[in-house]
């Protein structure tokens, strides 16, 4: 069947230019009435106008869908369009969210800020505790949503626990998987019914492209696409052409950076003092790992490239760390080739008091590292030199 989405291509030898076309064009002239009919009332899809699909956006969800093992997968502007679509694609007036409290920021402002104006109920919980959803879900409600690995605790949620306690109330489970592409974490075999990425992440992974994707089956696809053709959001022909480029080296970007930041959050670890000015060192892959046993299960493909580090000296302490990197880049994203560093105080987390953060587990002299393809020497010497520890 013709979908308006890109769904697993089957592998073949390439012919003719080795890299994809762009096509920028925002109109397509049709030979007869009836093809321009059928491609206008959507009973044949290809290219029409390009807020209802594009070929640079099908072969970059068609990546998607494969690498995700989904059914297909839906593209966006944005990480946030990409959730905005899942939200008020799926959800109506009258339902209700469960929303996790450990959930990027972003996704937060929307559900709490914006859809309870079209009536949509949304009660938070805590998803590392799967007895607070349960609670959560003692009336119906239409979806769960969790992000694992968390933003910035690099924290993890049990998706088959969380999935199973969903579905048993009849709601569905979306989870943000940006943290953990696969082939780190494959979200939609352990019982999650969508998985949403932030594409200008490790997706994109070099700092050059604002997008966002969602996959999963093809009936929940159907109103998250006609939810984005109404709205608009669909991701443009360039950007989804450099997704396209990355994609070809993503597995190994990957799986070099997270090797990388393995051995970064190893070294830095055993330098970890009560007396500072390193007092802890986070990385899902740490034995110590307050979730060691979950991500050995739910994340066989490693520990992901973050590492968060907390210092002595609260905010000021982590600003003064902060200012003396030399060679990590200070900017609020992450997933790029380029190792870079950002304080959750001052971004993800910003409006939040600080007893806020101290209650999701972030301190204030956190910094969360986003580990590139550097060479991990000079990454991990650059970190030292900005704590005082070389």
């Amino acid at each position: 069947m013709d979908r308006p989405y890109g769904t697993p291509r089957p592998h073949e030898a390439r012919r003719g230019p080795l890299a994809p076309d762009l096509r920028r064009a925002t109109s397509h002239a049709f030979g007869d009435a009836a093809a321009l009919r059928a491609h206008g009332d959507r009973s044949v899809h290809g290219d029409f106008y390009p807020r209802y699909g594009h070929a640079n956006a099908r072969a970059f969800e068609s990546f998607v869908a494969e690498l995700e093992g989904a059914d297909g997968a839906v593209s966006f502007a944005s990480g946030m369009a990409a959730m905005h679509g899942v939200l008020c694609g799926l959800a109506s007036h009258g339902d209700r969210i469960a929303i996790a409290r450990q959930v990027y920021g972003g996704t937060t402002n929307l559900a709490t800020k914006d859809l309870p104006r079209f009536g949509i109920e949304v009660e938070t919980f805590d998803a590392l505790d799967p007895a607070s959803l349960g609670a959560a879900l003692v009336r119906p409600a239409r979806m769960v949503v969790v992000e694992t690995p968390v933003n910035p605790t690099l924290r993890l949620v049990d998706l088959q626990r969380i999935a199973a306690i969903a579905h048993s109330r009849g709601a569905l489970l979306v989870v943000d998987g940006t943290f953990a592409p696969p082939p780190i974490q494959r979200s939609l075999t352990l019982g999650t019914d969508l998985v949403v990425h932030s594409a200008t992440k490790f997706l994109g992974g070099h700092s050059d492209v604002l997008a966002g994707v969602v996959a999963g089956a093809h009936p929940l696809l159907v109103g998250i696409e006609a939810f984005r053709a109404r709205s608009g959001a669909i991701l443009a022909p360039d950007p989804a052409w450099l997704l396209c480029r990355s994609a070809e080296t993503h597995a190994l970007r990957v799986a070099a950076q997270q090797d990388a930041a393995l051995w970064i959050a190893q070294e830095l670890r055993a330098r970890v003092s009560p007396r500072g000015p390193l007092l802890a060192v986070s990385h899902p892959a740490l034995p110590d790992h307050p979730d060691a046993a979950l991500r050995a299960r739910q994340m066989p493909g490693g520990g992901g490239a973050l590492v968060l580090i907390e210092v002595l000296g609260g905010l000021p302490g982590a600003m003064a760390a902060f200012d003396r990197f030399a060679v990590v880049a200070r900017a609020p994203s992450l997933g790029g080739v380029e190792t870079n560093a950002s304080i959750p105080a001052h971004t993800t987390h910003a409006a939040l008091s600080p007893e806020q953060r101290r209650e999701l587990g972030i301190g204030e002299g956190a910094i969360r590292l986003s580990i590139g393809l550097e060479p991990r020497e000079r990454i991990l010497d650059d970190v030292l030199r900005s704590l005082g520890l070389s």
